[in-house]
């Protein structure tokens, strides 16, 4: 019983118990009295890797205040593509045809970055930019609100079908237009915005934006309008006379059950 008394404090003389926490895992472990984190690390076989993080210091008392703490540091190096909110440069609001409208102009950015991140024990720390470049591109875009001005509907021009067109125009009671009132093919009220094309050209029920003109829907048809002819329907005789004939680029939106 005496020797092992002595045996107990001999080893309780010698050794230390420490809490070693190695990646967010906790142990408890014996180190010798005096010893350092360094010898703590040998003994127990434990490697650090080049960017590892130790608290204490390696050549400090691993007893003092009993708690050594090995943070693993990894880094990953990433390639992250951003695009950035569109920056307007100029902007046209109109509600003469059928519904308010934004003709926008302005830039569209993408940003390149090599980002290496930063990750203690696993989870990710910080990070830092290695690399940085942008891409700016200008660009038209349509923007579709509602009266209230909440945005319903953005169109890229530059990525929108578009045809070249001859126009013509009509308007309520236009006596070369008109056999039974101002009702369209689609049996809508005939007013500025609604286009007559070719349904084997422009099929009905498109929305369309043509410059100049504005914002436009397929609800019409004629018996002159054929192939690469489209009508704009507009408020009087007045209006009519320039567009009479010309060249025209329409830009072809999407199909819509309403304009």
């Amino acid at each position: 019983m005496i020797a092992a008394v002595l045996l107990w404090q001999t080893y309780m003389y010698f050794w230390h118990n420490v809490i070693l926490v190695v990646g967010g895992n906790r142990f408890r472990v014996p180190i010798l009295i005096h010893g350092t984190v360094s010898d703590l690390l040998r003994v127990h076989n434990i490697r650090l890797g080049p960017g590892d993080i130790v608290t204490p210091p390696l050549d400090s008392d691993a007893t003092m205040p009993g708690i050594v703490r090995i943070i693993r540091v990894d880094e990953k190096l990433v390639h992250e593509t951003h695009e950035l909110p569109f920056k307007i440069l100029s902007e046209t609001i109109t509600d003469d045809n059928l519904r308010p409208v934004r003709l926008q102009q302005g830039l569209e950015v993408t940003q390149f970055m090599d980002v290496k991140i930063i990750f203690h024990d696993g989870v990710e720390k910080y990070r830092i930019i290695q690399r940085e470049r942008s891409v700016k591109k200008s660009m038209h875009r349509l923007v579709l609100t509602d009266d209230s001005g909440i945005i319903e509907r953005i169109y890229d021009l530059s990525r929108t079908q578009k045809m070249k067109m001859i126009a013509t125009a009509y308007y309520p009671g236009d006596p070369l237009a008109w056999k039974d009132g101002t009702i369209t093919f689609l049996g809508q009220k005939m007013q500025r915005g609604i286009v007559a094309v070719d349904p084997r050209v422009i099929p009905l029920r498109t929305r369309v934006y043509v410059p100049g003109y504005g914002y436009g829907y397929a609800g019409d048809t004629g018996s002159a309008i054929k192939f690469n002819r489209i009508d704009l329907g507009v408020n009087n005789r007045e209006e009519e006379k320039p567009w009479m004939h010309r060249r025209v680029t329409v830009y072809i939106l999407e199909k819509a059950k309403t304009w």
